[in-house]
């Protein structure tokens, strides 16, 4: 090893000033580096520990006086190698942490202003291979429908290539498993993991790159539970080396390659994090329209009937729906359904679903009929969405109280009974849409007398919750339902409905979508002869 000028002629000082005393230096294994003066045989020797390797003085027998002054010569030198060495180890990570600041100030406006997704990781793998200094930096693209990872940018070292090294060639799509899982399920820090005596991971993983080491860190943006997992930054085996002693030791990753990655990795997050939400606001407020579009704009007008509803979603795409829909035979079916979720892809599957439910009905005659075929057409896409559809309807024909009725595993359908003054449950025994490709649904046909009600809702009402976690409930909405029907119409029942499931609420936000259909049968429209039903406003 060698040590500092100063040093070296304050060692060379000591065999002039104390005759037969010899200095020799040693590295970290014990060998000599540098000699000072000539040892006697069978002297004494004195050490002092140096930060990678010693002093260790020769001092005549004779002369046991000198043993703790040399000592202390030798001490006072040692420490001042390892006051050197800190003050040079200060000064390397002092310019390295300016010059990382500045390239973090600088690459920040620069991803700031990038084109697309992938410019933007292209711009922080290369300043993060620049920062760090290691052979490969990759940053990968979470895919959480397909559980996998999308190699987006692969940046290489000179003389290597940017698919692979001497471990193999990395897959353009890469499984969530081994290190890589471990990286993406860790909420915060770093994963490290060294080679050994085998490849870290199998052929085509991003950890079979690795010569020595491969760290990786999560790309995230937000937190808590708003928290969104957007893919991971790898890097692989530092690139430079260093001296210690006369060997030449292959650097290791540690934590400043790891605060390097965890920084770049937030900024790549941030960026690119409010790129997507920028652009998902923009998706939500097209999905808002499009909904708004397709939701009936004023009640349905049918001789005999007195139809209402009420709509609301618990975010920003809802996954319920409600619809009046003309049927080939020239009944109109009413039609409540909800997707499961209340998401942006709830909503766009509730939108597929009802230009289907629409273009089967125009071509069959019964309610049952186009349930049928709307189960065989959607079982695929609701099958590999991992959705599912519950619906009900209700099929009416004008000044005509016989009703047809059909559910595909829906709430059931309630009926108050103005003779009874009570209101009967209409069980669905069918299987949902999306579980069955041929389910065979059963239809039901009832008579309604002036003055009954029909309710068709969905669960965002009976599964609402209160402050204490108790639910709304089936038994209550009936009790409500029987007390509001008496004599009011089906604007003034839905509201009544809406009304209560907000005061049960207390101003709590629900966590589900809430629709409610009340179909009032008044009896034959004024024009015929007979009609005496009516119902208050």
């Amino acid at each position: 090893m060698t040590i500092h000028q100063g040093s070296c002629e304050l060692l060379a000082s000591i065999p002039r000033l104390f005759e037969g005393v010899a200095v020799q230096v040693l590295d970290a294994v014990g060998d000599p580096s540098a000699s000072y003066g000539s040892a006697r045989p069978g002297a004494d020797l004195v050490r002092a520990e140096l930060p990678l390797g010693a002093l260790v003085a020769s001092i005549p027998k004779a002369l046991p006086e000198l043993q703790a002054l040399v000592s202390s010569l030798l001490t006072v030198l040692a420490e001042r190698e390892r006051l050197e060495s800190d003050m040079e180890s200060m000064n390397t990570s002092s310019l390295r942490l300016l010059e990382q600041v500045s390239m973090f100030g600088e690459t920040l406006p620069r991803l700031s202003a990038g084109g697309d997704d992938a410019e933007i990781a292209n711009l922080g793998v290369r300043a993060c291979h620049r920062a760090a200094g290691v052979q490969h930096v990759l940053y990968l693209g979470y895919l959480p429908t397909k559980g996998c990872c999308e190699v987006v940018v692969h940046f290489a070292g000179e003389g290597l290539s940017a698919r692979g090294s001497d471990r193999g060639v990395v897959d353009p799509m890469v499984s969530v498993e081994g290190f890589l899982a471990d990286v993406l399920g860790v909420e915060e820090g770093v994963i490290i993991r060294t080679v050994g005596d085998c490849p870290l991971g199998d052929p085509g993983s991003v950890e079979a790159l690795a010569t020595r080491q491969v760290l990786g860190v999560p790309i995230t943006y937000g937190s808590g539970d708003k928290r969104v997992l957007l893919g991971a930054l790898v890097l692989v085996d530092k690139a430079a080396t260093y001296e210690r002693g006369a060997d030449h030791q292959e650097a290791l990753l540690d934590n400043e390659e790891g605060q390097i990655a965890e920084s770049f990795a937030a900024m790549l997050g941030a960026v690119l994090g409010a790129r997507k939400t920028a652009a998902l606001g923009k998706e939500l407020l097209m999905a808002q329209t499009i909904q708004r579009q397709i939701l009936p704009e004023k009640p349905v007008v049918l001789g005999g009937y007195d139809v209402a509803a009420r709509y609301y979603a618990c975010g920003a795409v809802g996954g319920d729906y409600f619809d009046y829909v003309p049927l080939a035979d020239g009944r109109t079916l009413v039609v409540v359904a909800d997707v499961s979720g209340h998401n942006l892809a709830s909503g766009m599957i509730m939108v597929g679903a009802r230009s289907m439910l629409r273009t089967l009905a125009s071509v069959h005659n019964d309610p049952k009929s186009v349930f049928d075929a709307l189960a065989a057409r959607m079982f695929e896409d609701l099958t590999r969405t991992e959705r599912f559809l519950t619906a009900a309807a209700v099929a009416l024909r004008a000044d005509d109280g016989g009703i047809e009725y059909v559910s595909a595993g829906h709430n059931d359908m309630m009926i108050y009974r103005v003779a009874k003054d009570r209101v009967e449950a209409v069980a669905s025994e069918s299987t949902i849409l999306g579980f069955l490709p041929n389910p065979d649904y059963p239809s039901r046909t009832f008579q309604l007398q002036p003055g009954d009600c029909v309710l068709l809702f969905t669960d965002g009402i009976t599964e609402a919750m209160d402050d204490t976690g108790e639910m709304f409930g089936e038994e209550r909405l009936s009790a409500l339902f029987a007390q509001l029907s008496t004599n009011r119409s089906a604007q003034r029942i839905v509201d009544g409905i809406v009304s209560e499931l907000e005061a049960f609420r207390h101003g709590q936000v629900g966590n589900d979508d809430v629709t409610a259909v009340v179909i009032r049968y008044q009896g034959p429209s004024p024009a015929r002869p007979g009609n005496t039903a009516g119902a208050r406003s």
